[in-house]
């Protein structure tokens, strides 16, 4: 279903509801004071079943093939709106005709005066229908948050205000989860990860709840998928029950997301449902869904090694670099070859048998190997692929110490310690001779805090950093076990 809308001055454009339930989009899309016409048809074409990724998912990671449409919401001013929307809900196809009502003091008190096709199911039924000041409320969160005027903060607030309304009106769970969900993007924007999961936590319970199925199929992996990220911008300080929770959120995410349904795959590993969280890997219908977002299976395979399942951290970390290579996307394969080495790594203690060492040690040389010819444009890239090389090799150099490897431990470390410095030479040298000809410095991205090209680059690189036990924690998110192999080593090398 297609609607186009024009607003009085702010119209949203989208190619679909923004991943949230049926009635709230409708409600922030249409103006208060000047409702022109509302021209709604329907189509059964596959293009009209494309829908678009909730926020949570709008990152560069985000793989738009096959059923997914890359679109953006965005406010622009005097132009035309246009909403598909699959399965509305009664008020979405009907809040004009409500609307309309207010204009002349009538006003449409029950469910049964909405003109209806379809029924939402629903714990209680909503107390009234949201009133046209609360609706522009949630048409200024909406423009605080994704209209050019863009202050996050103040999207936050608006849409404290607006849940705080749909909940003590008990308006339907779909469209409550899509305003915690979007709330707790907010939160991500703003750094706030605690604040975040909490809300993400919130919409997935109500999507589990009576009238969650209403809510577009892309909210589940997305409010999934945020949850996920949340904990994982923890680093090292996300406790064990949090990782372990994060974990089965990426499984879910990617369950949700794969084109093959593990109730009909032979070759599945583990058996499990997609849908059904487990410390398992990995089921073929993940195996797709990882190649579809091998962005988000590298955060897996950190958040895993926070929950310290070593062993499952090195194999999705395996299956990233393998769904990147196939992309052509060389560096960022290397990255988490290297960091399989380093989950491998962190899996070692004194019970660990010699094949699991021998396994360890060969994960790393081969990875840290492949780092040979890696070639690329983007030059922060490629540097934060030599500064994960050389962690690899400190890596390395520990789990070699700790079997009496005297002479290869020390030649490892003396390499990495010789890359890294070498690696932050060269960019302040490029940061001196740009200054010396005043040139302006590249742009700035925003660090997300959970994505792959977070990670420590040619600014931060540096050998006698690894003596340090707070960046070796919360910028490498090195276990305990892993600090111990290297400190041991650093301690009796010097």
């Amino acid at each position: 279903m297609a609607a186009f809308i024009q607003l009085s001055s702010t119209t949203f454009t989208s190619s679909d509801s923004t991943g949230i339930g049926g009635g709230v989009l409708a409600w922030a899309s249409l103006s208060r004071s000047n409702i022109v016409g509302i021209n709604l048809r329907t189509s059964t074409s596959n293009s009209a079943k494309k829908r678009l990724p909730p926020l949570a998912m709008l990152f560069v990671d985000f793989d738009f093939t096959d059923s997914s449409t890359p679109s953006w919401v965005r406010i622009e001013s005097n132009v035309q709106t246009k909403s598909a929307v699959d399965n509305p809900s009664p008020l979405q196809m009907d809040v004009k005709h409500w609307l309309s009502q207010q204009q002349t003091s009538s006003v449409i008190g029950t469910s049964t005066q909405l003109l209806s096709t379809t029924t939402i199911t629903t714990a209680s039924a909503p107390t009234r229908p949201p009133t046209k000041e609360e609706i522009a409320l949630l048409q200024r969160a909406f423009a605080s948050f994704y209209g050019t005027d863009k202050d996050v903060s103040k999207a936050v607030e608006l849409l404290s205000e607006t849940i705080d309304t749909w909940e003590k009106t008990q308006q339907p769970g779909d469209e409550i989860a899509g305003l915690f969900r979007v709330r707790g993007d907010a939160f991500m924007e703003l750094r706030q990860p605690t604040e975040a999961e909490s809300d993400y936590g919130k919409a997935i319970r109500y999507l589990d709840e009576p009238g969650g199925e209403n809510a577009d199929p892309e909210e589940r992996p997305a409010s999934r998928l945020g949850r996920a990220r949340a904990v994982r911008t923890l680093g090292m300080a996300a406790s064990p029950s949090q990782a372990t929770q994060a974990s089965k959120d990426y499984e879910m995410y990617f369950g949700y997301i794969s084109r093959v349904d593990d109730e009909e795959d032979d070759n599945d590993v583990t058996n499990n449902k997609k849908g059904e969280g487990s410390t398992n890997v990995v089921s073929a219908a993940i195996v797709d869904g990882i190649q579809r977002n091998p962005y988000a299976a590298w955060e897996w395979g950190m958040v895993q090694r926070v929950a310290g399942q070593y062993a499952n951290a090195a194999e999705v970390h395996k299956l990233a670099a393998n769904a990147f290579k196939e992309i052509g996307d060389q560096p960022r394969s290397i990255i988490c070859h290297l960091d399989e080495g380093l989950d491998l790594a962190a899996g070692l203690d004194e019970g660990s048998k010699s094949g699991e060492v021998a396994k360890t040690k060969k994960t790393l040389e081969e990875a840290i190997d492949g780092t040979v010819g890696v070639d690329g444009r983007d030059v922060e890239l490629l540097q934060r692929v030599v500064a994960k090389e050389g962690e690899a090799r400190i890596a390395l150099s520990g789990v070699m110490w700790g079997s009496k490897e005297k002479a290869g431990a020390e030649s490892q470390f003396g390499e990495a310690c010789g890359r890294l410095d070498d690696l932050n030479a060269d960019y302040q040298a490029r940061e001196q001779d740009r200054l010396k000809k005043g040139r302006m410095p590249p742009p700035k991205v925003q660090r997300l805090g959970f994505s792959i090209d977070d990670i420590v680059g040619a600014d931060e690189a540096s050998c006698s950093r690894f003596k340090n036990d707070k960046f070796i924690e919360e910028k490498l998110v090195w276990p305990s076990s892993l600090q111990t192999k290297v400190k041991r080593f650093l301690t009796l090398s010097r």
